[in-house]
């Protein structure tokens, strides 16, 4: 039996909404993964990389599965948080 894909309008939101999610994850671990570099860890630097690009492919699977328009908003959200994360940052060290 094949099951009716989500609505236009749940796609945009699920997608979006883990999307954001996603984003937030990645821009935050990423202000956890610079130091480790720079304090010579590489070790734990590439583990928290790795699970960095795991999770946020992950997630983008889940939402290739669920349609073209809960991928796109996902994408969205990512680029939403990556603006956001970039404001946040100027005049920081």
């Amino acid at each position: 039996m094949i099951s009716p894909s989500p609505s236009f309008a749940a796609q945009f939101a699920m997608g979006l909404s883990v999307g954001m999610l996603a984003g937030a994850w990645q821009f935050l671990s990423l202000r956890w993964n610079w130091p480790l570099f720079a304090q010579g860890r590489a070790a734990a630097a590439l583990v928290l990389q790795l699970a960095r690009f795991a999770l946020t492919g992950a997630l983008l699977l889940m939402l290739a599965h669920a349609g073209a328009l809960a991928l796109l908003a996902g994408m969205a959200g990512i680029l939403l948080m990556r603006t956001i994360a970039i404001r946040c940052q100027r005049g920081r060290p």
